[in-house]
């Protein structure tokens, strides 16, 4: 199989045997349903929660874009709009951001990992392992 000979060339033929931390617990096998499905909730959380977590600042840029007078700024932008409008202030436009990138995510982390099965097993084992 291609993971085999992908094993046997990274490790020089030596059968190692790779445990995760979580010792002998069985997580899923790669290529099932589950498989695809954690890899688009790992796309899911990394893209969706890092993006919100970025609002504030990507707001106060845009305003200052938008009405560089009043934000003169970095650090004025977020006093600005702190001032104006609270904390509250800092996270508008949140939820479509979450939901944008979270989608994102799980078609950049899912669908490539469908995607790369899918072109692999259409090239051949042995063109696969070459390129």
């Amino acid at each position: 199989m291609v993971f085999e000979r992908q094993k046997e060339a990274f490790f020089g033929g030596h059968n190692k045997q790779l445990v995760a931390a979580s010792g002998s617990q069985y997580s899923c096998e790669v290529g099932s349903a589950k498989f695809y499905a954690l890899c688009a909730f790992g796309g899911l959380l990394s893209c969706g929660i890092t993006h919100t977590a970025v609002v504030p600042l990507d707001l106060v840029k845009c305003r200052i874009q938008v009405d560089p007078d009043k934000y003169k700024s970095l650090g004025n932008g977020f006093k600005v709009s702190v001032k104006e409008g609270g904390m509250k202030a800092l996270t508008l436009g949140w939820a479509p951001t979450f939901i944008g990138y979270s989608m994102q995510g799980v078609g950049k982390f899912g669908f490539y990992e469908a995607f790369k099965n899918l072109y692999s097993g259409l090239l051949g084992e042995e063109n696969t392992y070459t390129y």
